[in-house]
């Protein structure tokens, strides 16, 4: 452990001193991470921080997952959702608590697949979609953070349908309604071509490869699919180096457990409407343990593109 130790001091050290050399004064950034069920599932988000955390710019970023079950931008709900329990959460409803406690220097979204309410497709609800959407970019510019929006995922991909009023049809044109307004200097990440690549090719090798089990939520596979699609976009959008690449199974399982971690803190510290979401610790709590889970991960890691920034910080940092 006491090896551990002075290995992550030094790299904090190395990182220190680059910033130093550089004349940089900046915090670390701050990332949020908002969305859906298949977000607040957590997969798809920890191995996209994996990959940001392998950079100088993120590797001591504060990163938080928000994804919360049902959740919609347009603010829509199908009569008897969840057998009359409750109706959906809308994202507008916590935004402004989400961007004032937790700050927020970039936010990634990703929503569309319950705003349709599962529906053929439909002017008006389009519109509600399109409307959330502008509401979310409009408050996260006033608060002078940048804000990168995905397409959402596919639905029902693992099921022959010809049908073309099937729901996936109306997901593909929430896509291309995000896809336009790149014209408008939007940042929008389209999943949706590479996850139909990557699924016809893992059938096309395995004929029983599941996408999604039931239809919506992607398995293992599907979330590394999704988060592969993510970084192979994010990366020329933020200027980051390399190529990104996930950390092994096993630091991706620490860091996992600090995504679900700071997830519940965050979400009851911010409140929300939705029912049967397990209460987080309090934030000041889960906050020492997060910090405690980020040394365990850094130290499960191999020495791959982690090590290799902080040494390459280590040697621009070092005197001529």
């Amino acid at each position: 452990m006491r090896i551990i130790h002075r290995l992550l001091t030094g790299i904090s050290i190395s990182l220190s001193l680059s910033a130093l050399a550089a004349g940089e004064k900046t915090s670390p950034p701050r990332v949020a991470i908002l969305g859906d069920s298949i977000t607040y599932d957590g997969r798809w988000a920890t191995r996209v921080e994996s990959a940001l955390r392998a950079t100088p710019e993120f590797a001591d970023a504060e990163i938080v997952n928000f994804g919360l079950a049902s959740e919609t931008v347009s603010g829509l709900s199908e009569a008897g959702h969840a057998g009359g329990k409750f109706p959906r959460p809308c994202l507008h409803e916590r935004l402004g608590r989400i961007l004032d406690a937790f700050k927020p220097t970039l936010v990634l979204a990703c929503y569309g697949m319950n705003d349709g309410i599962y529906q053929p497709l439909d002017e008006s609800r389009s519109k509600a979609f399109q409307d959330g959407i502008l509401k979310l970019k409009t408050e996260v510019g006033k608060r002078e953070a940048q804000i990168i929006l995905i397409t959402p995922p596919l639905h029902q991909i693992d099921r022959l349908d010809n049908n073309p009023k099937r729901y996936d049809t109306v997901l593909d044109a929430y896509a291309e309604a995000l896809v336009a307004r790149k014209t408008d200097g939007w940042k929008v990440i389209d999943i949706r071509p590479d996850l139909k690549r990557d699924v016809a090719a893992a059938k096309s090798t395995d004929p029983k490869f599941t996408y999604a089990p039931d239809g919506v939520h992607p398995g293992n596979d599907g979330h590394r699919f999704i988060a592969d699609s993510i970084c192979k976009q994010l990366w020329p959008m933020l200027n980051l180096p390399g190529i990104p690449q996930c950390s092994n199974a096993d630091a991706l399982k620490i860091l996992g457990q600090r995504n679900a971690l700071l997830k519940h803190a965050w979400l009851s510290k911010t409140h929300h409407t939705r029912p049967q979401v397990p209460v987080g610790l309090p934030l000041d709590q889960a906050e020492i343990q997060a910090a405690k889970l980020l040394l365990e991960y850094r130290a499960a890691m191999p020495k791959n593109a982690f090590w290799r920034s902080a040494e390459k910080l280590q040697s621009a940092a070092s005197p001529a």
